[in-house]
């Protein structure tokens, strides 16, 4: 569907990727991964035709639907999310106006009519056109949508869920080709699972740029990854791309080492026998061998780069006691009510909960640096707390280097073991020893996050340590916190993460928090929606005769319903009438009071039966 013939991509001048062949074929699910500033993004766009490749072409399957999802989209609609949601539905919506069409074809008893309908019918149907409403709402859900939001102004929102709405529009167009940039941006940990449970199942194909571990693992049914300016091709999910790629340089360094035994070996003959006249035919004959040679390049060393945080200082055991504590911000109502619970040391606390639920005010709270509503807070003896968080970056002084100033941060901390953590978390070379202001965002993040783990903490608080790093980095900051003995509390949506390192889980809900040992799959997957979109095969699946019955019916129920409006207000009326005869003075009680009771039972079974209806007729 997507052809990659020779790209050469150079944005600015400079080279990011050369000589790039790569097919997209349908149902393939490809993860396109490498380390940041590779050209992943730049990639996409040339797949779309928004940036030219310098050399080579893309060639792109006529009539293709290809929907595109870049880093910062947002839905830029004054639409509902609803309707914004819906909008590209294209391919349905041409079903329907099918089916339409011939439905009306057939009532005017055009000849072939009843045939063309039958077909119509069952596209839709097969197209999941009768559970339109339920995928939206599915969609939606999946998302973090509540049914309130559903009918909400797409303007009402922020950046992030606005992000969101465009995520749904782009899933529910079911396009021939997905290209997604980090779709994985501002979706909570429950987003971000269904997410790759839905992508594993669509029915299009997909390229994802994603530093997301699980979703790569999860949806990807091969690799692409981005390395040295070439693109390398592998079978398989994530995990079983790094066991292949391993194996490659293995084999690589491995056939590397044979060819430079030969090159020497050839080498030596010629050079020790090109001046003798009886082996002179034989050294040109080597010579020869050794200029026509394709000599392989050196294998890259793709080891992680290892460092260690420094030893936890001893402390008590229980380091953080909270008890009966409301959490929330000065002179407001608090977000936690309740809030009990004891931090051990060697315990690894993932704090789980939706976007806004409160976790990062929570954190605030367990730090010490956001007074209570309520309730009681007791810090261990000799506890000492480090805390990350992305703020952290704003406040780095600009004109010192990143080396610089995390050994000024962490004065007992050797240079060498400093300069180690700085290249483990992806600021290696130059990028040290550049000014902080000259560093990008997520640079500044990593150099926030190298101070921390370089200093000697027993409790640590970190807020999304992993954004802005690439999954490889992710992985060596696991490795690093996964052998830290002093206790943990963090913040996080990566799914790997939390499956990684959490020995405990603190989970808020609904202004709660329950705090339980152990990962439970409720706290990973997202509840379904009360209305899901069912996958039986019943779904839809009435025939035309069917349709029409019904149709037939709910216009009956309809006129009905008109009907008995009018009845109770005639009931209505008459028991007024009653009730002022009873008034008179030579009113006859008795017979009127039975009139009233029969009128008044006549009413409630008319209420009664206008109530059903309207259920009926709500329910479709």
């Amino acid at each position: 569907m997507i052809r990659i013939e020779d790209v050469t991509l150079a944005p600015g001048g400079d080279v990011l990727l050369e000589g790039a062949r790569w097919h997209v074929r349908p149902g393939e699910r490809a993860g396109l991964v490498g380390r940041n500033g590779t050209g992943k993004s730049t990639l996409l766009r040339a797949m779309v035709g928004v940036q030219p490749p310098a050399e080579g072409q893309v060639h792109r399957r006529a009539n293709l639907r290809l929907g595109y999802l870049p880093q910062q989209a947002v839905s830029g609609s004054s639409k509902t999310v609803w309707e914004e949601a819906r909008s590209q539905m294209d391919r349905l919506r041409a079903l329907k106006t099918a089916w339409q069409q011939a439905e009306a074809d057939a009532a005017r008893n055009k000849p072939g009519a009843a045939e063309r309908l039958g077909r119509a019918l069952e596209a839709f149907r097969l197209a999941g056109g009768f559970a339109e409403e339920e995928t939206i709402g599915g969609v939606l859900h999946g998302l973090g949508f509540s049914p309130d939001d559903w009918h909400r102004s797409c303007e009402t929102f922020s950046g992030g869920w606005q992000m969101r709405i465009a995520l749904a529009r782009l899933l529910l167009s079911e396009p021939d080709v997905a290209l997604l940039d980090e779709p994985t941006n501002h979706l909570d940990l429950l987003a971000r699972s269904w997410l790759a449970d839905h992508l594993a199942r669509a029915p299009f194909a997909t390229v994802i740029v994603s530093h997301d571990r699980y979703l790569l693992d999860k949806v990807a049914t091969n690799i692409i990854e981005l390395r040295s300016r070439r693109l390398h091709v592998y079978a398989g999910n994530f995990s079983a791309f790094l066991k292949e790629r391993a194996l490659r340089i293995e084999q690589h360094q491995a056939t590397y080492d044979r060819q430079q035994e030969e090159i020497a070996r050839l080498e030596r003959f010629v050079t020790r026998f090109k001046a003798k006249a009886t082996k002179a035919a034989q050294a040109r004959s080597r010579q020869k061998q050794l200029d026509k040679m394709e000599r392989l390049a050196a294998p890259e060393h793709l080891r992680l780069p290892q460092f260690s945080l420094p030893d936890a200082p001893a402390s008590d055991f229980e380091v953080l006691t909270l008890k009966d504590a409301d959490v929330g911000w000065p002179d407001q109502a608090p977000l936690l009510h309740g809030v009990s619970f004891i931090i051990a040391r060697g315990q690894r606390v993932a704090l789980l909960g939706p976007n806004g639920a409160g976790k990062s005010t929570l954190l605030r709270a367990v730090a010490g640096t956001l007074r209570l509503h309520g309730g009681r807070r007791r810090q261990g003896d000799r506890v000492r707390i480090g805390v990350f968080t992305q703020y952290l970056a704003a406040d780095l002084p600009p004109e010192e280097t990143a080396l610089d100033y995390v050994i000024s941060t962490a004065p007992a901390r050797s240079p060498e073991k400093i300069r180690a953590t700085l290249g483990a978390l992806g600021l290696s070379g130059d990028a040290a020893l550049r000014p902080i202001k000259q560093l990008s965002g997520g640079e500044k993040a990593r150099v926030a996050l190298a101070a921390l783990t370089a200093r000697p903490n027993n409790f640590l608080l970190l807020d999304e340590p992993t954004n802005h790093l690439d999954t490889e980095t992710v992985e060596v900051l696991v490795r690093a916190l996964s052998s830290f003995e002093g206790a943990m509390v963090l913040v996080t949506h990566d799914r790997y993460l939390v499956e990684s390192l959490a020995t405990h889980v603190m989970r808020i809900q609904d202004g709660t928090v329950d705090f339980h040992p152990g990962v439970r799959p409720t706290d990973l997957e997202l509840k379904p929606a009360e209305s899901s979109v069912d996958d039986g095969p019943a779904e839809g699946a009435e025939s035309y005769a069917e349709q029409k019955r019904k149709q037939r019916e709910r216009a009956r129920m309809k006129k009905r319903f008109d009907e008995i409006e009018d009845h109770i207000a005639a009931a209505e009326a008459a028991i007024e009438a009653t009730d002022a005869a009873m008034c008179s003075p030579d009113a006859d009680f008795a017979a009127l009071g039975q009139q009233r009771t029969e009128q008044v039972a006549q009413l409630e079974a008319l209420m009664e039966e206008w109530e059903t209806l309207g259920e009926q007729l709500e329910d479709g």
